[in-house]
């Protein structure tokens, strides 16, 4: 059977590419948003980031220089 790549668009016309970027038919609910509130919001308390450049930690976990 086909096995479509998952990194790989499969379009009859560039057109038809937008119909993807939306979601129909799903609802959220109050577990989903409980769910979602777990998790880190991505900020980080600039006390924190000090530190970890003071001690030198930022400089071992960069690995872009």
């Amino acid at each position: 059977p086909f096995v479509p790549a998952p990194r790989r668009v499969y379009a009859k016309d560039l057109g038809d590419v937008g119909a993807f970027s939306t979601v129909r038919g799903v609802e959220l609910d109050g577990g989903d948003t409980a769910l979602c509130d777990t998790f880190a919001s991505g900020t980080v308390p600039i006390p924190w980031q000090e530190e970890l450049i003071e001690t030198g930690v930022f400089e071992e976990l960069n690995v872009w220089g």
